[in-house]
């Protein structure tokens, strides 16, 4: 049985992350400046949320580097390219990475 998606991230935090979702969605299309469709947006979504699923609960990462690292990790996806998640045992949103 699949998780809810509110076992891995608090409920304060949700409206957050739905933004980080957004924002890596919308910067996904303006970079394949291809139109958003409704099928499209929930695909992107789904990978999204896939790869949140997978860095927190598996990874045990916060959720500041989960959001971080999305962006690229949907574009890798989106261009059928493989990714290693970052592997650091310390990490600083400042770091740039």
């Amino acid at each position: 049985m699949a998780r809810s998606f509110l076992e891995f991230v608090a409920e304060d935090q949700v409206v957050t992350v739905l933004h980080g979702i957004e924002a890596a969605v919308a910067r996904s299309f303006d970079a394949d400046r291809a139109r958003a469709t409704g099928g499209e947006i929930r695909r992107r979504f789904d990978i999204c949320e896939r790869l949140i699923r997978h860095l927190r609960t598996d990874l045990g990462w916060g959720l500041r580097r989960v959001l971080d690292h999305l962006p690229y990790y949907l574009r890798c996806e989106l261009d059928g390219q493989p990714w290693e998640p970052d592997r650091r045992t310390i990490w600083m949103p400042e770091d740039g990475v």
